[in-house]
């Protein structure tokens, strides 16, 4: 029997085609299945880091309740808050919370709390936190205090209108419908132009960042060059066009409004432990009292009864008096506090940071816009005209010219008057001389008492329980400082270079101005009511990254103490603007020595 031919096969590549489809299918199995695996990692080491940040917040809330006085615990502290190790699978539990290093290729999560070093705008960063009292309060600021920062953030661009951005801030946050500015065009029918329109607050600033809503403040003029925030001329902020954010490329980090302004700074009107101050306007029998409790000298407690009693009570500041109420005018709170500065003293040639080098403080402060310019040709030696009347001819008879033996009228007051009678703006007032009764009184306080005095003493009623926009002359940069009224370039050079060797008790109270002889008493009677020694609200920036592998979680968190209660009143993740910062063993050297 003949058997059937047989056919080519076709089984055999069926078979082998099955095979590698199957393998395709499996290698993109395990492809899926690693990208998986690898994102679950990813993401876990993400949680550990942000867990990492949020530790270094919740020890850095654990420091400033058992010491917001001292500030050298948190102003710049890298052996307490640089590289702390907050876990480790590699590493015994007995060495977390540690700045141990375990080496690169050790898994290792750690926390560091950076913050802008106010010595430095290119290169150095500072282990610690920044109290906002070091800012220029936004909602507090008077007119010419904007007008400086505005000026040195815009400092040459001659497109933006420093006078213009002013006018549209105040008109923002005061409660009327009236423009400030010539334009006329900074309140409602602007914003409601625009697409998509919104209206104009009429209301304080409740961050920062709400300026980017103001007429003509745009990203480059709050936060300059430095976009990322983190007070570092990185190699993208100067190279001109090449790369963003836009640049001049001039090696000089402009950092805009941002670092300098704040809308949370306020400080309870009590002392620095807590104990309701004493009110020198109030009731003598139980100031004479209270005032037992912290001088023994007799002399002293009566030269302070009869100077508050010549001014009597209820004239001091805060009560809405001309010489001691708020600046309600600027927009700022008709309630509280003198704001702080003013308009900016006329001495001084020092240019500030991010201004333009070769003009004075004074220059720039005093510089009328170019509009306002007055012409070249105009005569100088001409003189004004004058609304008085032509002198009378010897013949004429004048209305107002007394009778014969007439009581002729007071001369006015030199500048060797004698002492002020009152009222006091604050109880640095209390060391100079006053007149008492027609008498000049010379006081027997001494600057031995100055910072008890500005401690636990007070010329504001203990119902105004919040002391707005007060600057604190131990950590504001020189740019905030120059905004403080009646400082020189030399006094503000000098509490720059000298602050940082002071301890925490010397710097508990504005006082060491005065003990290490900075400023005369009459300059520190002036700025006592603006100026503050202490903060009570902190921004935390937390690093919190894998050592191992460099990634970073960035936090910034803004805490108000309440008491010994850190009440978090900001929280933000900042990590989509980098962590460019040299937290790495390695970047040792980018910390500044103090």
């Amino acid at each position: 029997m003949r058997l059937p031919s047989r056919r080519p096969g076709v089984i055999l590549p069926a078979v082998l085609f099955i095979l590698v489809l199957v393998g395709l299918l499996g290698a993109m199995f395990a492809f899926r299945v690693n990208a998986d695996l690898a994102a679950t990692q990813a993401r876990a080491c993400q949680v550990q880091c942000r867990l990492a940040a949020e530790a270094g917040v919740e020890r850095v809330k654990l420091l400033l309740r058992t010491s917001r006085l001292e500030m050298d615990r948190w102003f710049h502290n890298p052996d307490e808050l640089h590289r702390v190790l907050v876990w480790s699978p590699e590493a015994d539990s007995s060495r977390w919370g540690t700045t141990e290093e375990l080496g690169d290729a050790v898994t290792a999560y750690r926390f560091s709390i950076v913050a802008d070093d106010p010595l430095d705008d290119e290169e150095y960063i500072r282990i610690g936190i920044t109290d906002e009292s070091a800012k220029l309060n936004l909602n507090e600021a008077t007119e010419a205090q904007l007008l400086m920062l505005v000026r040195a953030a815009v400092s040459g661009d001659e497109s933006i209108d420093p006078q213009a951005i002013v006018d549209a801030i105040l008109d923002w946050r005061d409660n009327d419908a009236t423009p400030h500015g010539e334009a006329a065009d900074t309140e409602g029918p602007y914003y409601e132009s625009l697409d998509p329109p919104y209206r104009v607050k009429n209301g304080p600033f409740s961050t920062v960042e709400e300026l980017l809503l103001v007429k003509g403040v745009s990203g480059q003029v709050l936060y300059g060059e430095d976009w990322d925030r983190n007070g570092l001329l990185s190699p993208n902020e100067d190279d001109g066009p090449e790369s963003f954010p836009p640049d001049n490329a001039d090696g000089v980090l402009n950092r805009g409004l941002y670092p300098y302004l704040t809308v949370l700074s306020y400080e309870d009107n009590v002392s620095n432990d807590r104990r309701p101050r004493i009110y020198l306007l109030g009731d003598e029998n139980v100031v004479r009292e209270q005032l037992a409790e912290l001088f023994t000298d007799e002399a002293i407690i009566s030269y302070i009864i009869n100077v508050t009693r010549a001014q009597g009570p209820g004239t001091g500041p805060g009560t809405g008096d001309s010489q001691g109420g708020a600046n309600t005018e600027s927009g700022s709170n008709p309630s509280g506090p003198n704001p702080p500065g003013g308009p900016a003293p006329n001495t001084g040639n020092t240019p500030a940071p991010g201004g333009d080098k070769s003009e004075s403080r004074q220059q720039r402060r005093q510089r009328p816009p170019e509009d306002e310019q007055p012409p070249s040709d105009t005569p100088t030696d001409e003189a004004p005209p004058s609304d008085e009347p032509p002198p009378a001819d010897e013949g004429d008879e004048v209305a107002d010219s007394p009778e014969a033996g007439a009581e002729p009228e007071p001369e006015p007051e030199s500048d060797d008057a004698s002492p002020p009678a009152g009222p006091i703006q604050t109880p640095a007032s209390l060391l100079l001389a006053r007149t008492i009764g027609g008498e000049v009184r010379e006081s027997p306080i001494g600057t031995e008492h100055l910072a008890v005095l500005l401690d636990r003493t007070t010329t504001v009623p203990p119902e105004q329980r919040q002391l707005k926009g007060l600057i604190n002359v131990n950590t504001a940069p020189r740019l905030v400082l120059e905004t403080i009224e009646a400082l020189s370039d030399t006094q503000i050079d000098a509490i720059v270079s000298v602050r940082d060797a002071l301890d925490a008790a010397t710097k508990a109270t504005p006082a060491w101005l005065v003990t290490q002889d900075i400023v005369d008493l009459e300059t520190l009677e002036k700025i006592a009511p603006k100026i503050t020694a202490r903060g009570q609200q902190f921004t935390i920036e937390a690093l919190g990254y894998a050592d191992h592998i460099g990634m970073v979680t960035r936090l910034q968190v803004v805490v108000d103490m309440i008491g010994p209660v850190a009440q978090t009143v900001y929280y933000r993740d900042l990590s989509g603007l980098g962590g460019n910062f040299p937290i790495r063993e390695r970047d040792a050297e980018r910390l500044r020595a103090r």
